[in-house]
């Protein structure tokens, strides 16, 4: 009986001592893809952002429903930075890891804390943000995004409430 519980012992030990393949990463292609992808964001070069997608990539911002292409995100993340006179991802902390999940897909998780300056009244905003983005041949297929903007969207009510004050008050 010995010999028996012994023998299972060495059979669970050699059997957990199988090297397996790495599914974590925190260097790789493509995250530093996905780190060129924030910088072209950051410097507004959307012509070279673009080329991080594939061309039938979908994107989910705040949502899991209803994944816009590349090109209709990039005209709200334009719309949304109509109303900054800067934005930046603050250097520290920011994250980058790879993971390759049960299914083979491999994606780059990025956790950033993103800085503005409202246009209007230079009121500070900071949201942090979460991307998830699935990589094929090295090229974006489906990026799912998640950030707060609610403190944004307040304080651009509050300026159009201050601006139809001020009309309100001229025309008295």
């Amino acid at each position: 009986m010995k010999k028996l519980m012994f023998l299972g012992l060495a059979l669970v030990f050699a059997m957990s001592c199988q090297n397996s393949e790495p599914r974590f990463f925190t260097s790789s292609p493509e995250i530093n893809d996905s780190k060129a992808l924030v910088s072209d964001y950051e410097n507004g070069n959307w012509e070279n952002w673009m080329t991080h997608y594939s061309d039938t990539a979908k994107i989910y911002h705040n949502t899991w429903e209803n994944g816009l292409s590349p090109a209709e995100t990039q005209e709200n993340l334009k719309e949304i930075l109509s109303n900054v006179s800067n934005y930046k991802f603050d250097e520290e902390p920011i994250f980058y890891e790879m993971i390759i999940d049960d299914n083979g897909k491999t994606w780059v998780n990025f956790w950033g804390n993103w800085r503005a300056n409202l246009a209007a009244n230079g009121q500070e905003l900071q949201i942090p943000v979460h991307l998830s983005i699935n990589y094929v041949d090295g090229k974006i297929v489906e990026e799912y995004g998640f950030y707060d903007i609610s403190n944004f969207v307040a304080a651009l009510g509050e300026i159009e409430a201050a601006k139809a004050n001020e009309v309100s008050l001229e025309s008295q």
